[in-house]
C-alpha cells in the first residue's frame, strides 16, 4: 500500500533571494514533475535582473555519495521591468531513489546586495534589526529579500541549535530607518513572533578540504603539514587545525597558502565550495603566531568576520507548479 497519495499537485511561491537557493528537492518515494515554472520582475523602476534555474542531481550511491551535476535550463535569463520569464512550460521531471536526489536551483543577479552585520531580534515584538556593512539605501515600507543568517536558537526543551533564517525563504517590508535616512546602515523588519531566544552568528563554516601540504612552518620545526580538519569563529577570527602529531609550541609560526583551506558557509546555505584565504584576507601571506596547543591541534588568529547574511530590494518572485507521484 502506498504511503503517500497517488498523486498530489503542489505549488512552490517564493521570492528569489540573494543568491543561489535550493527552491524544490523531490522527496524520498516521490517521482515529481515540474509542470510550470516562472519568475517575475517585481521590482521597482527600470529593473534588469537576471536568472539562472539549475536541474541538479546529486548522488546518494554509497561509493559516489555528494558528487553533483548540474543541468542549467536556462542561464542568465533577463526579466525586462513589469515583465516574467516563462521557464519551464510543459514537464521537468525529477527523481528521487536510493542512488540519486533532484533538485531544483535558482540564482538570481541584481543590483542593490549588500552584506550584513549584525541581527537583532526582539521574540516579545517580532521585530528584527538589522546592520548592514555598507548603506543599505531603502526607505519605509520598501520590500526586502535577505538570506544565509545564522542564529544559535534555545528550544522549547532547553537545547541549543543553530538555524538559517529566513526558513522558509519570504519577503519582508521596511517598517523603520533607524539612523540617517540615505546613509543608514540599520533598518528594522516585522519577522514575526516567535517565543525563543535568537542570537545573531557570524556565517557558520563547514570544513570541506584542504590542498596537500598548504600549512608550512616559518618559526618552528616540521612541515609542510595537510590538516585533516578546521574551525573557524567569524566572531572571534580564531582558526582551529588539527593535525596529528604537529610537534609546534605556543609562539611557532606558520603560513597558509592562498586558497589552501575550503569551507562551506551559512551565507549561501553550505551550497558552494570557499577557499581561504583569499589574497585580500588579513592571513594571505602572513606568518601567524600559534596557541592553545594540544597533541593534535593548535589555533592561529586568521581575523574576525563579522559577515552573515545578505540582503536586497525584492526584485523578483518565482512561482512553480509540481506534480508529485508516489513510487511506493
Amino acid at each position: 500500500m502506498a504511503v503517500a497519495p497517488l498523486n498530489k499537485f503542489i505549488t512552490i511561491a517564493v521570492p528569489v533571494a540573494p543568491g543561489e537557493q535550493t527552491v524544490y528537492t523531490a522527496p524520498t518515494g516521490v517521482s515529481s514533475i515540474v509542470l510550470y515554472a516562472s519568475v517575475a520582475n517585481v521590482g521597482i523602476g527600470n529593473t534588469y535582473p537576471t536568472v539562472t534555474f539549475t536541474h541538479r542531481r546529486k548522488s546518494t550511491a554509497s561509493k559516489t555519495s555528494g558528487n553533483t551535476r548540474d543541468i542549467r535550463i536556462i542561464k542568465n535569463g533577463e526579466i525586462p521591468p513589469n515583465d516574467a520569464l516563462v521557464i519551464v512550460d510543459g514537464r521537468l521531471v525529477l527523481e528521487r531513489s536510493a542512488l540519486l536526489r533532484d533538485s531544483v536551483v535558482i540564482r538570481g543577479v541584481q543590483s542593490g546586495i549588500t552584506t550584513i552585520t549584525n541581527v537583532g531580534y526582539s521574540s516579545v515584538t517580532g521585530i528584527a534589526t538589522i546592520t548592514t556593512i555598507n548603506a543599505h539605501g531603502f526607505n519605509v515600507n520598501n520590500e526586502v529579500t535577505m538570506s544565509g543568517i545564522a542564529f544559535t536558537c534555545g528550544g522549547y526543551s532547553g537545547s541549543i541549535t543553530t538555524s538559517i533564517f529566513p526558513e522558509p525563504q519570504k519577503g519582508f517590508t521596511v517598517e523603520s530607518i533607524v539612523d540617517n535616512v540615505g546613509t543608514s546602515k540599520t533598518f528594522t523588519i516585522d519577522a514575526g513572533k516567535v517565543p525563543i531566544l535568537h542570537t545573531y552568528l557570524p556565517a557558520v563554516h563547514s570544513f570541506v578540504s584542504v590542498v596537500t601540504g598548504s600549512v608550512t612552518v616559518t618559526s618552528g620545526v616540521g612541515g609542510p603539514f595537510t590538516p585533516t580538519n578546521a574551525t573557524y569563529d567569524g566572531a572571534t577570527g580564531v582558526l582551529v587545525l588539527t593535525i596529528a602529531s604537529h610537534g609546534l609550541s605556543n609562539g611557532n609560526t606558520i603560513r597558509i597558502a592562498d586558497y589552501g583551506i575550503t569551507f562551506r558557509c551559512s551565507m549561501d546555505n553550505y551550497l558552494t565550495d570557499h577557499p581561504y584565504p583569499r589574497p585580500t584576507d588579513p592571513a594571505s601571506n602572513t606568518n601567524l603566531a600559534i596557541s592553545n596547543i594540544t597533541t593534535n591541534t593548535f589555533q592561529v588568529n586568521v581575523g574576525a568576520s563579522l559577515s552573515g547574511g545578505k540582503v536586497g530590494p525584492l526584485q523578483m518572485e518565482l512561482i512553480m507548479s509540481i506534480l508529485e507521484n508516489s513510487t511506493t
